[in-house]
């Protein structure tokens, strides 16, 4: 096997386990995402996913991640 051939088999096994370790998290945010976070648990994992994987933090991660009002949720 060539050295390229071999790197290119590594580099989808980390692609495979990066995906793998993504759909945990982007899973758990679905909820959120539909309305905006209906507690604080959900607001920490959209913080979570927000700061790590795409790359906001601060400010913008908490305004994006605000729990919402119970009555947001009926509208």
């Amino acid at each position: 096997m060539t050295f390229a051939r071999s790197a290119v088999r590594a580099i989808a096994s980390v692609l495979l386990l990066a995906a793998a370790l993504l759909a945990v998290p982007l899973a758990a945010a679905q909820s959120a995402a539909a309305q905006g976070p209906r507690n604080e648990k959900e607001a920490a994992v959209c913080r979570h996913v927000l700061g790590t994987f795409l790359g906001f933090a601060g400010r913008h991660a908490t305004e994006a991640c605000a729990v919402q009002p119970e009555d947001a949720a009926t509208r």
